[in-house]
């Protein structure tokens, strides 16, 4: 945080220009020809207007409608600017995150990246201190002037966060709760945190993720007509956050934006792009866009049906590229890239046509046709972006001829394909895709082949994952389109001619209310049943949307307890890079893979930041667990066929050659060795041969002097080649730094020195209220806050966590170790006195609360805060007074009768379980988790800093 004396640079309204520009540079062929004015993109008008809105009111319009090619993405730019403004006094406190919402995944990873690129542009402008600072460098440091921290990674302007499915969750920058931050999700992965259930999540991880999206949060929902109870379930949640108490921070504020707005009045304040009024200088590269050429051309085949992989569509599509490769071969003489684009439907039929590209050699190379849906793996993804930067943004790519792709390429995405070949989708979804053609609105000859039915009459069944009746409007749409004396699909032809709006997938839409709330908010019970949320999330209740992902691992022994000993090691926990997206359906069917043999291989799942082994059911009788959004199965390589082309697919997309699919690697710097598996045993475990899994830890403890160099053992054995007892694994770490931020062994353990507990508190106190002051809390709140984090860790005085953390009898209480690899912390636990499951901060709060004099007005609320302040206890604690205490091990002079007297009111008789009921019902759901995720923000920063 920028300290008091330190001057904050100055910044106006003015320079937003100046400021877009910079981040957005014009195309390489501009920038070449230009006059140099020219070759700055400045900002268009509705973009402007949107910032003088906000800078106006201190909250964004509800809804915002721009046309495909007009800039929404540059909701991201609007969204760092106005914090900047705020930081230095020149706008009204605005919403300190933006999290762009949009329902495909590869959009997500788009969003991401641009926020990526616009962090490192700030932070090369922060680096350069030579001559007076620019609008880069200034924005950055006012931007700065929001953290708390003070690690290696303060100077960062901004945070970064992506939801995207699967594990992502990880990536959420919940420790810093006072920065600006850009965060990317998928509408399940929002919405689910949004109601306290995030996909995925740990149980303890749910309210401070709920905090960070729900409150001091804009959530931009793009395209939100694809996502219309979402739009409701979102807007209630803000609508009802107005009840509860004013903390002095922005609440959750909603904006809807599309490029199809529905012709529906509404009450909400709408902004974005006026096609008649585009005169202005800066709006003239968008007038270029709105009215840029796309002539519309129509294909129709008899034996069209919907259906995946259809051969008629799929011939079709290839015989379109064919034409359009052979056009664009002809005019090979522009520098300008020329792909062309194919969205179709269904992964079957994206896989079809690649393959006949590929089979009937329409192409010279293989690698001059890409493949791109949405059930990729980041990893492969990745290494497709790295191979072909500019495939995915307006310049191009002149070595990829042709893409193909399913829905994934609809929305957010800033392709300019030269040509697009489609098949009949929605209406609304077809303007999606022609917006991914002559982006730019330079070329003069661009085409769209539209795919459809050679009747309309032969639209007559749904052709999952849309309806009859939204193809049949949109065969209807097409027609009217087509008979205009110039047929064309750019954006002001849309507005003139608006896509028909798909038909509603339900009757009636849901909205959560305050029971709602009060009850998902009970993050740590374990109840009967898990909520669907599918009432809350989903426009179809139908259709099997809930996603989940997929692992292969290639180095786990056959042993299944040293398989789960690795797994549930956290250098080797399942990633986002090796996760395959695959919706339940698909997970089912490889829960239900036999081999030839009818033997089910075993298979592992990951949900909610726990490893189990997946139990099948035996003959005849009903599973005894069943998939639930968010969950990960891990798979032996090889053991089930589940991709085509590196795809996650159903049994009936397998491939007639099954996919030879390899397992990520691990980050560099970690090993794993197993025996098993190893090849060279005599090399890689002759020393370790007859010493128990102890013994081994200790020489390899020795063997580790740098401190760098970390060493995890296996304390299970297998039978050597020569029939001597020998490890099942280790693993070797080299890493500077090892992260264990988040997890439980992180409140026992810094990698320096060791913490005295009275000087944690106060740096944790301290912390506390310097967040609070930059966040703008309400004095009332801060003071809570700051005594909660004083004493939130008060149970570490038990003598049995002081034993743990190897404290002196003699000396002060420890908050910390110090000094131990992970592994070391973990054996002590294992070995103290402690029950498992022992909470010391629920003996915190019980202590505070029987010291009633170190506590203020809003004593009931700081004893939450301190009991929740590790996400457990929410509503109520799983153990009672006597698990907890243990008379003689308590700080010398407690008083421990009265002590137990009073836990077992607190958490015997059900008093924790009222408070934390009142104090939901007097703060409110959100308010209270947000006050927890300060404390819990500061705790972990003090951490990481070693303190």
């Amino acid at each position: 945080m920028t300290s008091p004396t330190t001057a904050l640079p100055s910044i106006t309204r003015d320079e937003f220009g100046e400021f877009f520009a910079a981040l957005n540079p014009a195309p390489e062929e501009e920038r070449n020809t230009a006059p140099e004015e020219e070759r700055k993109n400045y900002p268009f008008s509705w973009q402007e207007e949107v910032l003088d809105h906000i800078c106006e009111h201190g909250v964004w319009p509800e809804r915002i409608n721009a046309p495909t090619g007009s800039g929404k993405s540059s909701v991201v730019d609007i969204h760092l600017f106005a914090n900047a403004l705020a930081a230095v006094g020149a706008a009204p406190r605005v919403p300190r995150r933006l999290c762009v919402t949009v329902g495909r995944r590869a959009l997500v990873d788009s969003q991401a990246t641009r926020a990526d690129k616009i962090l490192g542009d700030l932070k090369d402008a922060l680096a350069d201190e030579s001559g007076e600072p620019g609008i880069l460098r200034r924005v950055a440091e006012a931007l700065q002037s929001f953290q708390t921290r003070n690690d290696d990674k303060r100077s960062i302007p901004f945070e970064i966060g992506r939801i995207r499915g699967e594990l992502s969750n990880r990536n959420l920058p919940v420790t810093d709760i006072s920065a600006c931050a850009i965060i990317a999700a998928t509408p399940d992965m929002y919405g689910s945190r949004a109601l306290f259930r995030g996909y995925g999540s740990t149980k303890a991880a749910r309210p401070r993720e709920t905090a960070l999206l729900a409150m001091d949060t804009v959530m931009v929902l793009d395209e939100a007509h694809m996502n219309r109870q979402l739009l409701h379930t979102t807007q209630r949640i803000a609508e009802l956050q107005k009840r509860e108490a004013d903390l002095g921070i922005p609440t959750l504020q909603v904006v809807e934006t599309t490029a199809t707005p529905s012709t529906e009045d509404s009450e909400s304040t709408t902004m974005g792009v006026d096609i008649e009024a585009l005169d202005k200088p800066n709006d003239e590269k968008l007038r270029d866009r709105v009215y840029s050429h796309k002539e519309l051309v129509l294909r129709s085949i008899d034996k069209w049906d919907g259906k995946p992989g259809n051969a008629a569509t799929v011939n079709a599509a290839v015989d379109a590229i064919k034409e359009f490769l052979a056009h664009r071969e002809a005019s090979k003489g522009s520098e300008e890239a020329h792909t062309v684009g194919c969205i179709v439907n269904h992964v079957r039929t994206a896989i079809a046509i690649k393959e006949a590209l590929v089979k009937n050699k329409v192409l010279e190379k293989e690698e001059e046709v890409q493949l791109l849906v949405g059930r990729m793996r980041p990893s492969d993804l990745e290494k497709l972006q790295n191979k072909h930067r500019e495939l995915f943004t307006t310049e191009g790519d002149k070595s990829v001829k042709v893409v193909v792709a399913t829905q994934t390429l609809e929305v957010g995405i800033d392709v300019d394909f030269a040509d697009l070949v489609t098949e009949l989708a929605p209406a609304s979804s077809l303007a999606q895709r022609f917006g991914r053609v002559n982006r730019l609105g330079h070329r003069t000859d661009s085409k769209v082949v539209v795919i459809e039915p050679a009747s309309g009459d032969l639209v007559k069944k749904d052709a999952p994952p849309y309806k009859a009746v939204d193809l049949s409007n949109a065969y209807g749409w097409l027609e009217a389109l087509n008979g205009a004396e110039n047929p064309s699909v750019n954006p002001a032809a849309m507005v003139k001619n608006p896509p028909v709006q798909s038909s509603p997938e339900r009757l009636l839409y849901q909205r959560p209310e305050w029971p709602d709330l009060l009850e998902f908010s009970r993050t740590d019970e374990n109840p009967y049943d898990e909520p669907d949320l599918d009432l809350w999330l989903h426009d179809s209740l139908d259709a099997e949307t809930a996603m989940g992902g997929v692992i292969v691992r290639d180095n786990l022994p056959s042993n299944t307890s040293a398989a789960m000993e690795i797994l549930k090691t956290s250098y080797f926990a399942p990633s986002d890079e090796e996760t395959f997206p695959a919706n339940l359906k698909i997970l089912q069917e490889i829960l239900d893979y036999q081999d030839e043999h009818g033997v089910k291989p075993r298979k592992f799942l990951y949900r909610q930041g726990e490893i189990s082994l997946w139990q099948d059911a035996d003959h005849g009788e009903e599973s005894r667990q069943s998939l639930a959004p968010g969950d990960v199965l891990l798979l032996d390589t090889g053991s089930v066929p589940f991709t085509n082309q590196g795809i996650a697919v159903t049994q009936r997309e397998l491939p007639s050659k099954k996919d030879e699919l390899e397992a990520v690697p691990f980050p560099k710097g970690i090993k794993l060795y197993v025996y098993e598996k190893c090849a060279d045993r005599e090399k890689d475990f002759g020393e370790y041969l007859g010493l128990s899994p102890e013994e081994v830890a200790e020489l390899l403890d020795t063997q580790s002097t740098d401190g760098k160099k970390k060493m995890i053992v296996s304390e299970l054995t297998t039978e050597a080649e020569d029939g001597q007892e020998v490890i099942a694994w280790y693993a070797d770490v080299t890493d500077d730094e090892e992260s264990v931020e988040g997890s439980d062994i992180a409140q026992e353990l810094v990698l320096a020195g060791p913490v005295l507990l009275d000087d944690h508190q106060n740096d944790v106190a301290e912390r506390t209220r310097q967040l609070a002051e930059n966040l703008g809390l309400a004095p009332e709140f801060s003071e809570a806050l700051e005594l909660a984090a004083k004493y939130h860790d008060e149970g570490k005085r038990d003598l049995r966590f002081q034993q743990m953390l190897g404290a002196d009898a003699e000396t002060e209480a420890l908050a910390k170790s110090g000094r131990r690899s992970v592994a070391e912390a973990y054996r002590a636990r294992s070995r103290s006195a402690l029950p498992r499951g022992w909470r010391h901060e629920q003996l915190s709060a019980l202590m505070v609360a029987a010291s009633p004099e170190k506590v203020g007005a809003h004593r009931d609320l700081v004893l939450r805060i301190i009991g929740c302040s590790h996400g457990h206890g929410r509503f109520s604690f799983a153990h009672d007074a006597g698990f907890l205490l243990k008379e003689g091990y308590l700080p010398e002079g407690t008083d421990y009768e009265a002590l137990k007297e009073q836990a077992t009111r607190l958490f015997n008789v059900g008093y924790w379980d009222n408070l934390m009921e009142q104090t939901s019902r007097t703060y409110g759901p959100y308010a209270t988790a947000y006050l927890e995720a300060v404390e819990r923000a500061a705790d972990a920063q003090i951490s990481r800093e070693g303190h």
